[in-house]
């Protein structure tokens, strides 16, 4: 495991429980100020604002493969009269050795120079002349000479050694240090790479309030020279109070992340852009230089939370066209629990595969480290943000997700395809390459689904745009629903199943049953029904209880035929019988049975006409789910059932009708269509679950009784238990 610093944890690690958003990026700050060991280099005064990471991919061990150059502005302070005689430029290789003397300090957002004078270059790279506006830069703009930075500007005129900074001023105006720093970069570099440009200082110690700490004697670069970082601090403190701001937004409150009372200051970056000030003007009496006093955050806070962002973006995944962040945390973070979550972060950032959701990722790397326990008391702070052209808007926000949820609907699912009848000899068949429906799905499978968002997406209707998922998005609401234990009503869950299933049916060019839709809907909904989160009304109750938990074993033939044969239309009344009777869903709402039923006729009917008559065009697509009514039920039904008596005679294995046990089911405990209590949605989808049932129920009779015949009656129970 990868060790950090205890000095910097300890001096980093935020008080008490972790508690809030704000909180949680104080602590990635620290994890990824203590695991920066010697890197940071400079005055320790001013750790927290180097950002020496992000020199990354500008540095090179090896010139002869990468060209990263440092293009140093060599100044001599120590003549009586500083001149352009005084003034060298030197471009060397630069090493990553160096970084650490540069007292790098990036301002990643928006055009202008870095908070530090050493300036970071383009990463499409820079040309001679580029690279001369940024040497130019550092003695003018940087230094205040043109008066563009007054905070740096107010430290020349306050600070003991504010004469270096006077210094460069105004060798930095006159055009003929400029024109010699041309000059001599067109000699001396004329690549067009990654660049970083710095001064290098000749100072007499004896001549400083405070003594540089460089190692070479005479010449010191910014990040040993006490002014210059100075400097630096000021430019950077400026911005944390500035940003879209004309008036400074700073003043003395406590601190949102800390609680200590200090100067806080109220335009502090965020990585997420959670807090902005850039569309205020949409509230009328919004005072932008108030806003430290609703977002108070110290100096100290807000770099951390900067430091901290490599590490919130490895958490980030885009889905529905939103950003979603999935931050991991524990509540009583400890020094131990910093460097088992540092280390699964580490694994993070350097996992490239695209099959595990962050979150399953993270629960799986500190369980295989800590061990379950441990897993179970890790907790997400899982938030959807939506950039309407640079307008951040939240979506959802949850600030204490666990494991707990997923897992038990995981385990729930897991229950349904495995050890239910669901999917066994008298159910469906699971699907190849479908998941969550496929012969091998096991509950870190579901888990992985339902945290990722593709559990609700494969069942929900698309619903997001262009421009990403509404806040009424009905995969997100599902999602976060799956995430957090909520109730799901279940009206609005078949709501959104008979939506998808339309959709499905749209955009098929061959009008084609969305099958694998539909199961992978059905075992959705026995799913969530088995994890206890379904409510319902009076009406749909029913769809709310579980189904009786069955084993997949294969029935014996005297169960299914007694001492008969074990005939083709015996096997089908089984297993439809079955089906209905281990669901009180169906077996006691003889209204829903009704719509099921019809749906399996008119779904074996279908099937007989595709397979037997050579139909192109069979009755499931005159009455397709989507636009089945109670209306066309009640006119469908007597043509189906004269359509079962004149296709008998197409085969020789069945009396008068050919689905008999349908017609006797539909006889005995018959609801006239207009006498349900159904909601359309309801009657629509249990009837594409009928369609879906009918359409394979006889090719699954036939090959159950191939099975039996072959086995005896007497399965393998493993075999059995993988019966498709």
């Amino acid at each position: 495991m990868t060790g950090l610093d205890r000095t910097k944890l300890d001096q980093y690690l935020p008080d008490g429980p972790i508690t809030s958003l704000r909180r949680i990026q104080t602590l990635y700050g620290a994890l990824a100020e203590a695991s920066s060991g010697d890197l940071i280099g400079g005055d320790p005064e001013f750790g927290l604002y180097y950002t020496p990471g992000e020199l990354e991919g500008f540095t090179t061990s090896d010139p002869g493969e990468n060209k990263r150059y440092l293009i140093t502005v060599e100044v001599d302070l120590t003549a009586e009269t500083v001149t352009a005689e005084d003034v060298n430029v030197d471009v060397d290789f630069l090493e990553p050795e160096t970084v650490g003397k540069l007292g790098f300090a990036r301002y990643p957002w928006g055009r202008g120079i870095d908070h530090s004078i050493t300036r970071r270059g383009a990463k499409g790279g820079s040309d001679t002349d580029a690279a001369a506006t940024y040497c130019i830069d550092c003695l003018e703009r940087w230094t205040n000479a043109d008066g563009r930075e007054p905070a740096i500007g107010e430290v020349a005129k306050t600070h003991p050694d504010g004469w270096v900074i006077q210094l460069l001023q105004e060798l930095g105006t006159e055009e003929v240090v400029q024109e010699k720093i041309r000059d001599l970069l067109h000699e001396r570099y004329t690549d067009d790479e990654r660049v970083v440009t710095t001064v290098k200082l000749r100072l007499d110690p004896e001549d400083l309030e405070e003594e540089p700490n460089g190692e070479e004697t005479g010449w010191f670069y910014p990040g040993e020279i006490g002014v210059l970082n100075a400097g630096m601090k000021a430019r950077k403190d400026d911005k944390l109070a500035s940003k879209q701001v004309s008036t400074p937004s700073r003043g003395e409150s406590a601190c949102m992340v800390t609680g200590d009372r200090t100067e806080v200051f109220g335009t502090a970056e965020d990585p997420l852009a959670f807090f902005t000030l850039q569309h205020a003007e949409k509230f009328e009496g919004i005072r932008r230089e108030q806003a430290w006093r609703s977002h108070p955050v110290s100096s100290d806070a807000a770099l951390l939370i900067q430091s901290g962002s490599s590490l919130v973006d490895a958490c980030r995944t885009t889905r529905n066209g939103l950003g979603v962040y999935t931050l991991p945390y524990f509540v009583d973070t400890d020094e131990r629990d910093a460097e088992e979550l540092y280390h699964a972060l580490e694994r993070l950032q350097e996992f490239d595969g695209d099959d595990q959701h962050p979150m399953f990722f993270l629960e799986k790397t500190i369980e295989e480290e800590a061990g379950r326990e441990k897993a179970e008391s890790l907790r997400f702070y899982v938030i959807s943000l939506r950039n309407d052209s640079g307008d951040i808007n939240v979506i959802h926000e949850v600030p204490d997700v666990s494991p707990y949820w997923p897992r038990k609907i995981a385990s729930a699912h897991r229950t349904v395809l495995h050890e239910s009848s669901a999917f066994g000899p008298s159910g469906f068949e699971f699907v190849e390459n479908w998941q969550p429906i496929t012969p091998l799905t096991e509950a870190d499978d579901v888990v992985n689904s339902i945290v990722s968002g593709r559990y609700a997406w494969g069942t929900m209707p698309v619903m997001a745009g262009d421009e990403g998922a509404m806040a009424d998005d009905l995969s997100e609401w599902l999602t976060y629903a799956l995430l957090t234990g909520a109730e799901i009503p279940v009206e609005r869950l078949l709501s959104g199943y008979v939506e998808r299933i339309e959709q499905e049916y749209r955009d098929d060019e061959e009008d084609r049953l969305p099958t694998n839709h539909i199961k992978t809907q059905f075992a959705q909904l026995e799913a969530l029904a088995r994890a206890g989160l379904l409510t319902g009304d009076s009406s749909s109750e029913d769809l709310t209880t579980p189904p009786e938990t069955m084993t997949q074993d294969v029935p014996t033939k005297a169960e299914i035929a007694g001492d008969g044969d074990l005939t083709r239309s015996a096997v089908r009344r089984y297993r439809l019988e079955q089906f209905i009777e281990e669901r009180e869903s169906l077996a006691d709402n003889p209204h829903r049975k009704s719509a099921f039923l019809f749906g399996v006729l008119v779904g074996m009917v279908s099937y007989h006409q595709s397979d037997t008559r050579d139909m192109n065009r069979t009755v499931v697509d005159q009455y397709p789910p989507t636009q089945v009514t109670i209306d066309r039920l009640v006119r469908v039904w007597p043509e189906l059932a004269e359509k079962s008596d004149v296709y008998a005679k197409d085969v020789g294995w069945v009396g008068t009708s050919l689905f008999p046990e349908v017609l006797d089911k539909q006889t005995e405990g018959f609801v006239h269509p207009g006498e349900w209590d159904l909601s359309l949605q309801d009657v629509r989808f249990f009837y594409a679950l009928g369609v879906t049932f009918g359409k394979r129920a006889d090719t699954r009779a036939r090959d159950l009784a191939e099975r039996i015949e072959s086995e005896g009656g007497e399965p393998n129970d493993a075999e059995a238990a993988n019966v498709a």
